[in-house]
């Protein structure tokens, strides 16, 4: 009896020092005691599965597996086991038998959220993508804050052409602690994404404190905080557009299903003369140039400004532009009176909230008959202001509102017409097209 309780001890130290030295990473220490183990006790179950782990950690996968599946037919049901077993599996690309195995461990414990997350990329592997979501589905549901779940569904969601949800698990992800290292910006982005703009604003708020003044930062917290505003801060416009301008056709076009130039062509078509290259035309914040192809066979001579240098850039490529400049819209038509026949502002007046100047100021630079298009997104009922900032950044304005400052300025409304140009977390975004003549 004290021979069989001594060797019962050695096995017991021999099975927990292979362990200590397994769990520091000390293979060779490990692999040597549960060797000396299984010399001394060849059906010691957990000796055999954690070598099985070990050799696979080693590359000796199918050694390894061989050795776990012994274990499993030596012991109770285990879930960590089957869970073991399902990476192991998964690790050598045999993807049904691992799901299996994580099957296996949920019917042990089925409130794991991670043998959810591991059944669903086992499934994922299998193209089973829609039983792969319902699984990431139910880890989340257990645990809201599982990484791994959140990502995979974002990959799922994306693969099925589901930008909209894969968008959203990717802001569920990015939102969580810790927030060192990340950016404020797409932090504040996510919560507004995610229908939490007070969440958004306070990212902000903790922004300036650590930058204070900063145009983006500033701006965005008022967007998000639903405070009062008159006008985009030009420093905002400058910044912002100078990092858009590199990938700003394709994110505006493909991503926001942006139809300005498409708009415009149309209205001009309907409304003015056949194009015959007599008029001189200013394309007021011109960005990129996606409107110079529309309005150049208008032009005589066709102008472009905008306070984005990077994005002057990029329009200097469309050879239409006889001149490009760095400029203030207002400011610019207020010293170029008489000048244009044609004045269009194509998704410029969105960062502008009170109009009288602008206004003003194209009908000072307008000669008399000269039209001017614009493109405002519209403000809804619930808003008795005449304008107001977004959430977005972007600001709404009313259809009187507009209408009056036209007529106050000596333009008279020719088209006022209820359109959107762009989506956003694929919900038209409401918006108002307007041709006015001088």
């Amino acid at each position: 009896m004290a021979h069989s309780n001594a060797l019962q001890d050695l096995v017991e130290q021999s099975f927990t020092s292979a362990f200590a030295h397994h769990a520091a990473g000390r293979l060779d220490d490990a692999e040597d005691d549960y060797r000396l183990l299984l010399e001394l006790d060849e059906h010691h179950a957990a000796g055999l599965h954690y070598l099985g782990v070990l050799l696979h950690q080693r590359g000796q996968h199918d050694e390894g597996l061989a050795l776990m599946h012994q274990a499993a037919d030596l012991a109770a049901p285990d879930p960590d086991w089957c869970n073991d077993l399902g990476n192991v599996l998964f690790a050598g690309q045999q993807f049904a038998a691992a799901a299996k195995a994580y099957d296996d461990a949920l019917v042990l414990r089925p409130d794991d959220a991670q043998l959810w997350n591991n059944l669903g990329a086992a499934l994922r592997a299998q193209g089973k993508n829609e039983e792969a979501i319902g699984a990431c589905e139910r880890a989340l549901a257990i645990d809201p804050q599982l990484l791994p779940a959140m990502h995979q569904l974002a990959e799922l969601h994306g693969q099925a052409g589901e930008r909209m949800l894969s968008s959203r698990y990717q802001c569920m992800a990015y939102v969580l602690p810790p927030h060192e290292g990340k950016s404020r910006e797409l932090l504040a982005i996510s919560h507004y994404f995610l229908g939490q703009p007070q969440q958004a604003a306070e990212v902000c708020r903790q922004w300036l404190q650590e930058e204070p003044g900063h145009p983006i930062a500033t701006h965005m917290h008022a967007a998000y905080a639903g405070l009062p505003s008159d006008t985009v801060p030009r420093d905002y416009i400058v910044r912002r557009f100078d990092d858009y301008a590199d990938h700003f056709d394709s994110n505006l076009v493909s991503h926001l299903e942006y139809r300005g130039p498409q708009v415009l062509a149309a209205v001009l078509q309907a409304e003015l003369p056949p194009p015959q290259a007599v008029l001189d035309v200013l394309d007021a914040g011109c960005g990129t140039g996606l409107c110079a192809p529309v309005l150049a066979p208008y032009a005589r001579r066709l102008e472009g400004i905008d306070l984005s240098p990077n994005m002057l850039g990029h329009a200097a490529r469309h050879h239409d532009y006889a001149h490009l400049a760095q400029a203030e819209v207002s400011e610019w038509m207020s010293t170029h009176a008489h000048h244009y026949d044609l004045i269009v502002a194509c998704d410029v007046l969105i960062y502008c909230g009170q109009l009288e100047a602008f206004f003003s100021a194209a009908a000072q630079s307008l000669r008399q008959g000269g039209h001017l298009f614009f493109t405002v997104e519209l403000a809804d009922s619930e808003h008795a202001a005449p304008y107001h900032l977004h959430a977005s950044g972007r600001f709404r304005h009313q259809h009187a509102y507009l209408e009056g400052c036209l007529r106050t300025a000596g333009l008279h409304p020719l088209l006022i017409r209820e359109e959107s140009l762009r989506v956003e977390m694929q919900q038209a975004v409401p918006g108002l097209v307007v041709l006015a003549r001088h």
